[in-house]
């Protein structure tokens, strides 16, 4: 598949990560893990807005309009850009760790992952965030949990682990009314790609869209875990997709600092031809409604 990513040249990152599309704004929030900021672009006026994080974040997804919530090292906060304040939402206590990545299924459910910050091996885990915003185990055992999307036209939660000694994506059967979860199966591996399997988001086909990290290339795994395409980006290290825009055309795309290149979030809109992705949609955990 052909079609261009324009990188936009305010809010570079050191590590950029978690885009997410406001429904109802049309504004994307993403962050810097390792400059620990939250940034957010107006996708209009084309100006970029940030501010501080007091820990490490690894996620932002959005539970209204301009009402972002990240996750970060003590648990996930709700974000107020007018007060500029943070407020704790969910708990986590857990020394020397941080949320990484998470995704918002089409029930409004919220999925996310923890791991060290010194990327221990086997210190990593899958969790949902249940409607209480307890956190619930769904998955142990990881190093750098990645790739969270869920498929609910064919029940399954898909996850990766980018460490360069693992490369692997797994899903598991997903009981949508419940939120429980079956043993986890092999997807795929990225072993004989150029990047590793970082952030991802599904299309209309239940085609599993990842940032390979590192390898300067998307990928677009069948629903049989083969690579259906192959998309260049115009940075060295993408490190997750988003889809979005009034039809889920519109792809949006961060990625981290590699020497003097990388760091830019980058907007591009996929070809007529190609099925439309499908977009995240606001947390809706009983607690926030």
């Amino acid at each position: 598949m052909d079609f261009e990513l324009i990188r936009v040249e305010d809010g570079r990152a050191a590590l950029g990560e978690s885009p997410a599309r406001d429904p109802e704004t049309g504004d994307i929030w993403w962050i810097d893990v390792t400059g620990r900021k939250l940034f957010c672009l107006d996708t209009e006026a084309r100006t970029v807005r940030h501010w501080e994080t007091p820990e490490f974040p690894g996620f932002v997804v959005l539970t209204g309009a301009r009402k972002p919530a990240v996750g970060m090292q003590t648990g996930i906060y709700r974000f107020d850009p007018a007060t500029a304040a943070f407020e704790r939402l969910v708990p986590f206590e857990r020394d020397g760790h941080r949320f990484n990545d998470a995704t918002v299924d089409g029930t409004g459910r919220l999925w996310t992952s923890t791991m060290a910050l010194d990327a221990q091996p086997a210190s990593a885990e899958i969790l949902l965030v249940a409607a209480d915003l307890t956190l619930k185990p769904v998955a142990q055992g990881l190093t750098i949990p990645n790739g969270l999307a869920v498929d609910l036209d064919r029940n399954r939660l898909f996850y990766s682990d980018s460490h360069p000694d693992i490369q692997r994506i797994w899903t598991s059967e997903l009981d949508i009314r419940t939120a429980q979860t079956g043993p986890a199966r092999l997807f795929a591996t990225t072993g004989d790609l150029k990047g590793r399997p970082d952030g991802a988001a599904l299309d209309e086909r239940g085609h599993y869209w990842i940032a390979g990290v590192d390898g300067g290339e998307l990928y677009a795994f069948g629903t049989d875990g083969q690579v259906a395409d192959t998309v260049p980006v115009p940075f060295p290290a993408p490190t997750k997709i988003a889809f979005h825009g009034t039809d889920g055309r519109s792809v949006a795309v961060t990625s981290k600092q590699m020497g003097e290149d990388g760091g830019y979030i980058a907007l591009g809109r996929l070809p007529e031809t190609a099925a439309c992705g499908l977009m995240q949609p606001y947390w809706t955990a009983g607690a926030l409604t």
